[in-house]
């Protein structure tokens, strides 16, 4: 009995953190300074994978480009990793295209929200990005959770 509740207290933290994140995600893509439910398409921008690094390199502005390259893209796929292993730790049997799938159809409603309510600059790129991150992070959480069966299974008898 006590391992049953200390087990539905655990699950009901990891929720709660859950929801945390994803109420943070939300803040700092969508509900950002400057979003108004009134100013629906009021001049969204979208974004072209490569355009805006290409303007860095024709300047010649290195020291510029690798620290964006790291924040907008190693960011949006560190940002996705927590959705894809909550979804693992919730169904251990959930695969690894259905991680890609929910992270997918969350980065396109940002992303569709971002251009609507011109909030931000709604990019192919972070859409494929995020999609990674939330594959990645159900990768991670599998193989951790087979090696540890591994280790609880050595030595084979």
């Amino acid at each position: 009995m006590k391992t049953i509740v200390l087990f539905l207290r655990k699950k009901r933290l990891v929720n709660a953190l859950f929801a945390v994140y994803l109420l943070l995600v939300l803040r700092l893509t969508v509900f950002r300074p400057g979003f108004w439910p009134l100013h629906l398409f009021r001049g969204g921008n979208i974004d072209e994978p490569w355009n805006y690094y290409l303007t860095f390199v024709h300047q010649g502005r290195w020291d510029l480009l690798w620290w964006d390259f790291l924040w907008n893209y190693l960011g949006n796929i560190v940002g996705f990793l927590p959705l894809g292993g909550w979804l693992v730790w919730r169904d251990r049997r959930c695969p690894l295209w259905e991680a890609a799938g929910v992270g997918l159809a969350l980065s396109l409603f940002i992303e569709t929200s971002q251009y609507v309510f011109g909030v931000g600059t709604a990019s192919v790129s972070d859409l494929m990005t995020n999609t990674l991150g939330a594959w990645l992070g159900a990768w991670l959480l599998k193989n951790a959770q087979l090696d540890a069966k591994r280790r609880a299974e050595w030595p084979p008898l």
